[in-house]
């Protein structure tokens, strides 16, 4: 009998690289914290520029290129798959650990307003899309829709930042 050893060795070279994007994403992530507390940036704001972005840019230039070869209905799904994996499991896995390290069943948790201002406008893009989508466009989203998701996201960036920084933030 023929032994395979690709999975082991694909699954073990899974595990490495998990850790490895762990061990860095830490550092980074103490990083920014560093240089937001030196330049005076909140969290939030760090948060919601540098280290989103950062975080995106693959999923941006893979959704591209589905998009550009045809393929938008995998494009679209990737969108909203990639952050409800994160939603859900990165959230999951961290209270999780959380509660395995403080042994406690519950952890306070305070809703800042950049995160607000996120998921208002969560809601306002899915709506969009849904107006777009079923009803302007029967079934089909037309591709004037990303020069709405691109003007809806510039507004986000720029009320969150605005509310951070106005007596209604932290900062």
């Amino acid at each position: 009998m023929k032994m395979n050893v690709a999975a082991p060795i694909a699954f073990v070279g899974f595990v490495i690289a998990a850790t490895w994007i762990d061990f860095i994403a830490d550092h980074v992530v103490s990083l920014l914290d560093f240089i937001g507390i030196i330049l005076h940036i909140p969290g939030a704001v760090m948060g919601l520029t540098v280290l989103a972005w950062g975080n995106s840019i693959g999923d941006l230039s893979a959704n591209m290129a589905m998009a550009r070869k045809g393929l938008a209905n995998m494009a679209m799904t990737a969108c909203f798959a990639g952050p409800v994996f994160n939603i859900l499991v990165g959230l999951g896995l961290g209270f999780s650990s959380l509660a395995s390290k403080t042994h406690k069943a519950e952890a306070k948790v305070s809703v800042s307003i950049p995160i607000l201002t996120g998921f208002i406008f969560v809601i306002i893009n899915c709506i969009t899309i849904v107006v777009t989508g079923v009803v302007v466009g029967k079934g089909r989203i037309e591709t004037s829709y990303g020069y709405i998701a691109l003007g809806l996201y510039t507004i986000y960036v720029i009320s969150s930042i605005t509310l951070e920084f106005s007596k209604y933030g932290s900062g």
